[in-house]
């Protein structure tokens, strides 16, 4: 409705009479023009001017007068005092000018003004004067209530303040009800024995039955108190589903049953470790399902004994303490072998990508690749953009070689090189954002994932082909294994496979990480081709500008923990992310030290090199801030933060992680 001013009506009532009094006076003067006759006509209209004002304005007076007597009588009426929801008008500075009795019982024992400074200072800080209505929502004495408002303009001395008017709507039953709903959608889950075979190896005949039984009982015991379904789905898999509002006490109890379990002893010499996954999410019953095995794969993806909560596109990880069990078998070799061998033969060429900053297992790796598709009669192409992580005496033996001229190229050189039919091998990562260029996903149609790192939720979506195993010590080790598995006859050239050997040597630290009985048959298998091992350590050995550089990190260390130690690596010291993962190795060697962290400032973001004994879960640490790896040995990169900035997430990090495992 169009507002009118007082002022409007009052013009528009007087202004014809006016008008005729003007003309009546200009007649007389034309018709008797004089001295006197003009003289007398300006004081005639000059004295009706006058008195119109003068009338005008008392009108108005009266008017605003009666306003706010009628205003004065509305709010102190019986029946807007006793109006049964509560009510309050404050002006601007957030002081309560009037309010209602139900308003005072809401807030009986409360202080008033704690409530009204917030409210009014969202309004205030509002800056668009058509705003006439306020809208939020509040919790007072364990109830619910929506607070509405509107706008009171009132003019004093010329100066119009905003005073407010609030209803506080209770809405309490309608939030329980809404709560109940929520609580009581269902969420479905598996639970899998993921070291289910080799468990059951080690026990003897009798015991099978009874140590099967026992791992079901207590899945059973722990989950009973929720009422919901659980079913077997397989020797070592179980389905669960249950009301929501039970997911909070396995969180809060942070799914003690992956401990429990680990004491049920017979003769088995390996403890049982479950993955279990949860699915949170608003979605029909059939894609919980779905989302559920997916987010198991992630699970057994990060070396299981874990829990996964997963709520929409977050998810929420528990446990996770145990190492990555080696499989002996290498059956999955040979399957994924075989199928890259006809995957290559299929296609038109063959492109193999990395993950930015390339190290010395990424590019060994991705060379292995190289030379099957080179040996299947196809060309390949490596993605390298210039900038690795201690590979620069390697990629000098490459470049000195003329076989290797037309093998490494940029993005830009590498993307003239897709055809509808090309193949992407991508290795040593799984992230999307942490391959070398993310735009070459979405290019290709056949992707194969090669990768030894625990699975984050940034999982290359849907690769055609996967040969990811997190027990292995590195892709060299994983890539070695196929090509000894291939049908057709591969002859590596020496300095391919002494890069390979290099990738398993650099991501073993010497063979002491991650080192199990295949690394050591991987590293034979090389070794039989003629590889130099001393030349290939020589490759890696420090200058000594750089061992003086690795000295001077070290020396920043600071313990924040009895055993945890920060250190940082500054802008000013050149490959400042190789000597940063040297001081993380060399931290992790002292006495008393159990797990190490390095900052490096790399200009654009802050680079954090994880190390560990076994302790503390790094990988866990560093995905908190965007990052990923192993249980000993992981990284992360944080942007647009100081390094300072960087140290304070760290520290949030880790005492997360503390108290989840504690």
């Amino acid at each position: 409705m169009q507002k009118i001013k007082l002022d409007e009506v009052f013009v528009k009532n007087y202004r014809t009479y006016i008008i005729i009094i003007l003309l009546i006076l200009i007649s007389v003067c034309i018709i008797k023009p004089s001295f006197i006759t003009i003289l007398g006509s300006i004081a005639i209209f000059a004295a009706t001017l006058f008195y119109t004002y003068k009338k005008r304005k008392n009108q108005i007076d009266k008017i605003v007068k009666n306003l706010d007597s009628f205003t004065l009588r509305l709010s102190t009426d019986d029946t807007i005092l006793d109006f049964p929801i509560p009510a309050m008008i404050i002006n601007p500075q957030g002081e309560i000018l009037w309010n209602n009795t139900h308003f005072d019982e809401l807030f009986k024992g409360l202080n008033k003004e704690k409530y009204t400074e917030n409210l009014i200072k969202e309004f205030n800080e509002s800056d668009d004067e058509t705003i006439s209505t306020i809208s939020l929502e509040k919790s007072i004495h364990d109830k619910h209530f929506v607070i509405k408002g509107n706008v009171v303009n009132v003019r004093k001395k010329g100066v119009i303040s905003r005073n407010l008017m609030l209803y506080f709507i209770d809405k309490t039953d309608y939030y329980r009800l809404y709560k109940s709903f929520e609580d009581q959608k269902d969420c479905i889950g598996i639970i899998l024995i993921d070291n289910y075979d080799e468990v059951i190896q080690g026990v003897n005949e009798n015991e099978k039955t009874q140590l099967v039984a026992q791992i079901e009982k207590e899945l059973r015991n722990w989950y009973e108190h929720t009422d919901g379904i659980f079913i077997r789905l397989d020797r070592n898999k179980f389905l669960i589903s249950f009301e929501r509002v039970h997911l909070k006490d396995f969180v809060e109890s942070k799914f003690d049953i992956l401990d429990t379990v680990k004491n049920i002893t017979f003769s088995n010499k390996i403890p049982v470790t479950l993955s279990i996954v949860i699915v949170n999410d608003n979605v029909s019953k059939a894609e919980k399902l779905h989302n559920a095995f997916s987010t198991l794969d992630i699970a057994l993806g990060r070396g299981g004994d874990q829990a996964i909560v997963k709520t929409g596109s977050k998810y929420e990880f528990y446990g996770g303490k145990s190492k990555e069990v080696e499989k002996h078998t290498k059956v999955k070799a040979r399957v994924v072998a075989q199928a890259l061998e006809e995957l290559i033969k299929e296609s038109k060429n063959v492109c193999i990508m990395g993950h930015k900053n390339p190290d010395a297992d990424c590019l060994g790796s991705a060379l292995g690749i190289y030379r099957i598709a080179k040996s299947l009669g196809k060309e390949a192409y490596v993605l390298y953009n210039g900038k690795g992580v201690g590979i620069d005496g390697l990629m000098g033996r490459l470049n000195k070689d003329k076989a290797y001229e037309s093998v490494f190229l940029n993005s830009e050189e590498l993307d003239d090189k897709f055809y509808q039919d090309t193949l992407l091998v991508v290795t040593d990562t799984h992230k999307t954002d942490y391959v070398e260029e993310p735009a070459f996903l979405e290019k290709a149609n056949k992707i194969v994932l090669i990768d030894h790192h625990r699975r984050s939720a940034e999982f290359i979506s849907e690769p055609t082909l996967m040969f990811h195993e997190v027990y292995a010590s590195s892709a060299c080790e994983l890539v070695t294994e196929i090509i000894q598995y291939l049908s057709t006859n591969i002859e590596l050239p020496l300095v391919e496979a002494e890069a390979l050997y290099a990738g398993i040597l650099t991501d073993t630290k010497n063979f002491t990480f991650k080192t199990g009985v295949r690394t050591f048959e991987a590293a034979a298998y090389l070794k039989r081709l003629g590889i130099d091992v001393f030349a290939v350590k020589k490759l890696f050995d420090n200058d000594i500008d750089t061992y003086v550089a690795v000295a001077d990190v070290i020396r920043t260390a600071e313990k924040i923990r009895s055993d945890v130690a920060i250190a940082y690596c500054g802008s000013e010291i050149q490959n400042s992310m190789q000597i940063a993962a040297q001081a993380a190795d060399e931290l992790i060697s002292l006495n008393g030290i159990e797990t190490s962290f390095v900052l490096a400032d790399m200009g654009d973001y802050i680079n954090i090199s994880g190390r560990s004994n076994g302790s503390l879960n790094v990988q866990v640490v560093l995905e908190k801030l965007g990052g990923g790896g192993h249980q000993t040995v992981a990284g992360a990169q944080v942007h647009d933060m100081t390094l300072e900035q960087a140290r304070e997430k760290l520290l949030q990090a880790i005492n997360e992680t503390k108290e989840t495992n504690d």
